[in-house]
């Protein structure tokens, strides 16, 4: 497999059906719905089936592309189920995950939006392709191609009141003109398109006519259109979004998810609305510790979206997978913005979304540079006088977006892709996970016999995963179950109890020497049982989050 690529919907679909035909004990696909325009919801499931159901284990949940351009998002996704798929037998660690854990990848959740952005006259939208609010097409410019050349640039018009100059550093670059700045050759600078309804003298910037933003459209603090655009006219109105909704929902032991979008080369986690003070303080421990490994393996520095990731400093985006998933079922999410073209030109310690607002021109320079020593030949595109059909002269040029801003030149998406496995298995490696600390048997003496039961947690994360998810009471506590036969009678003990939930090593992250680590890993279950010598009894511990162990007992007389 080669990841130096960006796949359409048809490769997504054929690779992922060769991989569920290659790897029969691994790999499951199947769609979870249908877009708006019907086409299928890809999902693989991969763990190793010999050693129990997906269900029955602690999982983690992949998902990518939710946003149309965002198509790096699905390169990724795929190239982690790929190093998984091929990894397992070879290397220890990615065995040992498969066989105790499942992993949930839908590499495309936006087929629509995705396959119109890739197009060979491409549209590029936030999400899907429904028209919303309206049917018709809103007032003003509405970026396309207008030279067939493939490729959405910008449009510079001669304007003495405009607010852009060509750049004093190189000629093909424009610069903000000063405030107290006159005299000058000045330009207004627009999105390649065309103007609906244009009257000749005003251009504004159209609302799109596919103006949904899926990640607006789940069900945390989700807001109307007046309150925040491209919402939807409810939460999981869009079908893409109510599939993975009804999904996750249905899969209780899902810990964890990354859902990859573009660009900035950081990994967000929650809250998008409201302070890391208004949060749980052990889960905000866990997030940062989680945080540290991956810019440690990765490079990608992890942000609070509500304290570094706003796009207006006085404005908060609600709706959206991470904050829902984490504040209403207690799993820890992570958006990971794949790709930052400044940093890769060399601008480091920016701040994320304030860099767009204000830089030293000398970093535009250094984009340049980088693009064109780097990127394909028309990753930049020398202005060019082209005839608008309604503005008249005005000039193309600027950068192909697509592929030097919002997602890699394609020679650097599989490095890019790479940078984000050792993620995905460390969070994998904390899930909480159900394992056997003692199961013994005595012969009490005649047809009776003492069974006794120590399960324990060996993951980091508890069995509830999250304060958020025990507060939520979005997970039930370990249960163990006896199974006896006709024969068998339950002289003590019940057939079913609650044991509670089981601690991780989350709770002691504590470097303080004095600091303790109780067993509240462990718990105890107890029966006693009477049955002839020979009979098999059955024991299951089931755990949502942790996963179900099963065992099978034979009781014997003691050897003489």
């Amino acid at each position: 497999m080669q990841f130096d690529h960006y796949f359409t919907n048809q490769e997504i679909e054929s690779t992922l059906k060769a991989w569920a035909d290659t790897y029969p004990k691994l790999a499951t696909l199947a769609s979870i719905g249908n877009s708006y325009e019907g086409n299928p919801i890809w999902m693989l499931t991969i763990t190793n089936l010999e050693t129990g159901a997906d269900i029955e284990k602690p999982a983690l949940w992949i998902d990518g592309n939710i946003h149309a351009t965002e198509i790096a998002a699905a390169t990724t996704s795929l190239y982690i189920a790929h190093s998984l798929l091929s990894g397992y037998g070879i290397d220890g660690r990615i065995t040992r995950l498969l066989d105790t854990s499942a992993f949930y990848i839908i590499p495309r959740v936006n087929p629509d939006g995705a396959a119109l952005a890739m197009s060979l006259t491409p549209r590029y939208l936030r999400s899907g392709v429904r028209p919303y609010p309206w049917d018709e097409k809103d007032e003003g410019l509405h970026p396309q191609d207008i030279d067939g050349d493939g490729r959405i640039l910008q449009m510079r018009i001669q304007d003495p009141t405009g607010d852009w100059k060509i750049s004093s550093l190189d000629t093909r670059l424009m610069e903000k003109r000063k405030p107290d700045e006159h005299g000058g050759g000045y330009y207004r600078m627009l999105s390649e398109g065309l103007v609906e309804d244009y009257d000749g003298y005003l251009i504004k910037e159209a609302l799109p006519i596919e103006g949904l933003d899926f990640n607006r459209n789940f069900p945390f603090e989700w807001r109307p259109e007046g309150d925040q655009s491209g919402a939807g006219p409810y939460p999981t109105s869009e079908p893409e979004i109510k599939a993975l909704v009804d999904f996750i929902a249905a899969h209780p032991n899902i810990n964890a998810a990354i859902t990859y979008h573009t660009f900035s080369g950081v990994m967000l986690r929650p809250y998008s609305t409201k302070s890391d003070d208004d949060m749980e303080t052990e889960d905000l421990w866990v997030f940062k510790k989680i945080g540290e490994m991956a810019k440690e393996s990765s490079g990608y520095a992890c942000v609070s979206t509500y304290h570094d990731f706003k796009y207006h400093p006085k404005e908060v985006t609600s709706g959206a997978f991470d904050d829902w998933i984490y504040d209403q079922l207690g799993a820890y999410s992570f958006t990971i913005e794949l790709w930052d073209l400044p940093t890769r030109a060399g601008i480091e310690n920016r701040k994320l979304i304030e860099w767009f607002r204000t830089h030293p021109h000398e970093d535009d320079l250094k984009i340049l540079k980088w693009v064109e020593e780097h990127a394909e030949k028309d990753a930049y595109v020398s202005w060019y006088p082209f005839d608008h059909p309604q503005l008249g002269q005005v000039e193309l040029g600027g950068y192909n977006q697509m592929y030097t801003w919002t997602n890699p030149p394609p020679a650097y998406m599989g490095d890019e892709a790479a940078r984000n496995l050792p993620i995905v298995l460390s969070i994998g490696d904390m899930l909480p996970r159900l394992t056997l600390h003692t199961l013994k048997v005595a012969h009490l003496g005649a047809d009776s016999y003492h069974i006794n039961l120590v399960v324990e947690n060996s993951g980091f994360l508890p069995t509830y995963t999250s304060v958020q998810g025990k507060n939520r009471k979005a997970v039930r506590p370990v249960r163990v179950e006896i199974e006896l036969p006709q024969n068998a009678i339950l002289a003590s003990g019940k057939r079913r109890v609650e044991i509670g939930h089981l601690e991780g090593r989350s709770n002691k992250m504590s470097i303080n020497i004095y600091s303790s680590s109780p067993t509240d890993n462990r718990a105890r279950a107890e029966w006693t049982v009477k049955a002839a010598p020979g009979t098999e009894i059955g024991l299951k511990v089931t755990s949502e989050r942790a996963g179900t162990i099963q065992y099978k007992v034979q009781l014997e007389l003691p050897k003489k």
